[in-house]
């Protein structure tokens, strides 16, 4: 026999001896009407630190018990066990671990001795009951969006450029007909390739652009002066507007 004592919420304790199963079991019954492990503390007048040990082996082993010295073997589940794990989780997704063990325990599947833990529950859920997340997107859907993606950013791409350094853009006017000037300026890239298979826009092109009545003779006198600086501005050249002459 150890030597007895009283805590400080009242209660009696023996030292070196674990509480009574009646206790135990009254603490599980009152986690499971939502009671907080504090109240359950004042109420039965055990220690805090003893209520959660108590619960804590209980969500994890099932059993109200006190430890063994050594610990003991994991419980395996068996294959009936696994199945009807798998059961419960169709017919109720969103069931807890600890609702299915306490179920286990209610059909009589298990007994206390050989019902899995919580953390064997969610990991039997993990493995073999639960579909991993990538396979449910088709390899077909994933390549279609990918050439989606592909096409708006070369398409924005595309857009920017042309908006960011056409002539319009250097001489801030407005193009009405930007889907003719692209066409025209896309012929004429392809009149004047270059030997590695690649288009050079140089001062040759927008003379062709320039033909017609596209630009007035003022405009076309500003885009001469830019083209008569270096193609490779330094940032003196980029921060210095280009404004025509009045």
């Amino acid at each position: 026999s150890g030597h007895g004592g009283v805590n400080q919420l009242g209660g009696v304790f023996v030292n070196g001896r674990p509480l009574p199963d009646v206790v135990r079991q009254r603490i599980v019954e009152l986690a499971h009407q939502g009671v907080r492990p504090c109240d359950i503390s004042r109420q039965l007048r055990v220690s805090h630190g003893c209520v959660s040990k108590i619960l804590g082996r209980y969500y994890e082993t099932g059993s109200i018990k006190p430890g063994v010295i050594g610990g003991s073997k994991p419980k395996v589940a068996t294959p009936k066990v696994v199945e009807k794990i798998a059961e419960y989780k169709r017919q109720n997704p969103t069931m807890f671990a600890w609702e299915i063990r306490d179920r286990l325990l209610a059909e009589r599947v298990c007994d206390n001795d050989t019902v899995p833990s919580v953390s064997s529950i969610n990991r039997i859920i993990r493995t073999k009951v639960q579909q991993p997340p990538n396979q449910q997107v088709p390899a077909s859907s994933h390549s279609i969006a990918s050439t989606g993606s592909v096409t708006q950013v070369s398409s924005v791409s595309t857009d920017s450029a042309g908006s960011s350094y056409s002539i319009s853009g250097i001489l801030g006017i407005a193009s009405p007909g930007t889907e003719t000037n692209k066409r025209k300026r896309d012929e004429g890239i392809q009149e004047s390739p270059v030997p590695n298979g690649h288009s050079l826009p140089g001062r040759d092109f927008l003379r062709k652009q320039m033909r017609g009545d596209l630009f007035t003779q003022q405009q076309l006198e500003v885009l001469d002066r830019v083209f008569e600086r270096q193609h490779y501005s330094d940032i003196f050249t980029t921060t210095e507007p280009i404004k025509p002459e009045q």
